[in-house]
């Protein structure tokens, strides 16, 4: 018999080595909710991809692709593709229902200085994002980056996201050592949250650990999507992971 869960949903990234439809079966085992990662086997600019997901009949949010570049970038060119590559991925997701699309803003592996340049380019592209999530009705949220440095977009207030809303990513949060200045006072409306577990400061290789096997105030992060009414999703690398993160947030009672 089945047991999911009809408040948290899981990632696509705990499958990354199947295909989507195979992913989206074995999540619908453990939850009602997904996140499609769309890239890789998973990318929604196939119309298989696209088609499977409608029928998996799943509710469903959308995590945008992203690499070296991006919508950050300086060279107005670059910053450009890499919107054109985000507007054919977020009218995929309008196509199966998504209730909301995941961008990231930059982030290195190594901290840099701030960079009024790159502050402006993501001040246009979320002004350009915005348009278009009035545009396709599928709400655009902005993910917090971990590491102190690495990413103009860290901590509460960083940045202004232009009317976009807040996914929280509480493990970059953790590693970034403010995860509870985002809880307390989080500067834009939380809208969204992967759930993640790392070591806290310092674990810069993002472990994306089972929820209880590091550090995080799992209760906290979940009483604080619900009290914003933002939707979650567990955002692990394996399945045993997410069996455990579940295991782990039914011991708490959050389930």
């Amino acid at each position: 018999m089945r047991t999911t869960t009809p408040h948290i949903g899981v990632s696509t990234s705990a499958y990354s080595e199947v295909m989507l439809p195979a992913a989206l079966e074995r999540i619908s085992e453990h939850a009602t909710r997904a996140e499609i990662r769309s890239f890789g086997l998973h990318t929604l600019l196939s119309t298989r991809n696209r088609d499977e997901a409608q029928r998996a009949g799943l509710t469903y949010t959308v995590h945008g692709p992203f690499g070296s570049g991006g919508i950050w970038d300086p060279d107005e060119t670059g910053r450009r593709a890499a919107l054109d590559e985000h507007r054919r991925h977020l009218e995929a997701g309008a196509e199966i229902g998504a209730r909301l699309y995941v961008v990231h803003p930059d982030w290195h592996p190594e901290a840099r200085p701030r960079d009024p340049v790159v502050v402006t380019q993501l001040g246009r592209s979320f002004e350009t994002l915005r348009r278009w999530q009035d545009d396709l009705g599928v709400e655009i949220v902005v993910e917090n980056m971990p590491g102190l440095g690495m990413s103009h977009f860290t901590h509460p207030g960083d940045l202004d996201l232009c009317g976009l809303g807040l996914a929280l990513d509480v493990g970059h949060a953790s590693i970034s050592g403010c995860l509870h200045d985002w809880l307390d006072g989080p500067g834009a409306r939380l809208r969204h949250l992967h759930l993640h577990d790392n070591h806290g400061e310092g674990d810069h290789d993002d472990p994306h650990l089972a929820l209880g096997q590091g550090v995080i105030d799992v209760a906290a992060v979940v009483q604080a999507a619900r009290e914003a009414g933002a939707s979650a999703v567990l955002e692990h690398y394996s399945e045993r992971s997410v069996k455990t993160s579940l295991a782990h947030l039914r011991e708490l009672g959050l389930l």
